[in-house]
């Protein structure tokens, strides 16, 4: 090979491994569907626990308002708001991390929400199915993303999980996997 040839694949390589990432591998994305299973589904939402998570994992605690457009119900009642600054185990860096309580149908719930910057919908819907029971029951579309609310069982608990698929006219928007859930005196 050329020395001129060298050194375009030389350059190539390093504009290449210095070009950011746009979307998690595969497996990175079954990895932060396992991460949503872990915090919002295995044990129901828990504010204790997620408060313990954060301080363990050193997520930056947020203002309630970060989280307006993304909980899963509106109106919450109590709001708690972390965040990831760097990627930690499945999670990406900037993932948005909230609980709230609130009320549906005017019983309490709690919910558990994760803003999964850079993950592909695709596949973590893949992700999810896989690791789920899940059954869709609901679809909501719009030019901007696509709700899908779902009914499973989790360690025998009823959950509902609430996808927010951002469409490919929204680039760069999170995916937002939520899980709702009644609280221990509805269940």
């Amino acid at each position: 090979m050329s020395s001129l040839a060298c050194r375009i694949v030389f350059v190539g390589a390093i504009l290449l491994a210095l070009a950011p990432l746009t979307a998690q591998s595969a497996s990175d994305t079954t990895k932060a569907v396992e991460e949503f299973h872990h915090i919002c589904l295995a044990e129901g939402p828990s504010f204790m626990r997620m408060s313990q998570d954060a301080y363990d994992r050193d997520w930056e605690l947020l203002a309630e308002v970060a989280f307006d457009e993304l909980a899963p119900i509106t109106n919450p009642d109590t709001v708690r708001v972390w965040l990831t600054t760097e990627a930690d185990g499945g999670l990406p860096a900037g993932t948005i991390i909230g609980y709230t309580t609130a009320k549906l149908s005017g019983k309490p719930v709690q919910t558990c929400t994760l803003a999964l910057p850079e993950v592909d919908p695709e596949e973590f819907q893949k992700a999810f199915f896989t690791r789920t029971d899940a059954e869709k029951i609901s679809e909501e579309r719009s030019p901007a993303q696509i709700k899908r609310l779902y009914i499973l069982f989790v360690s025998g608990r009823q959950q509902f999980v609430r996808l927010v698929l951002p469409s490919s006219t929204s680039p760069g928007k999170p995916l937002v996997a939520s899980s709702i859930m009644a609280t221990e005196a509805e269940r």
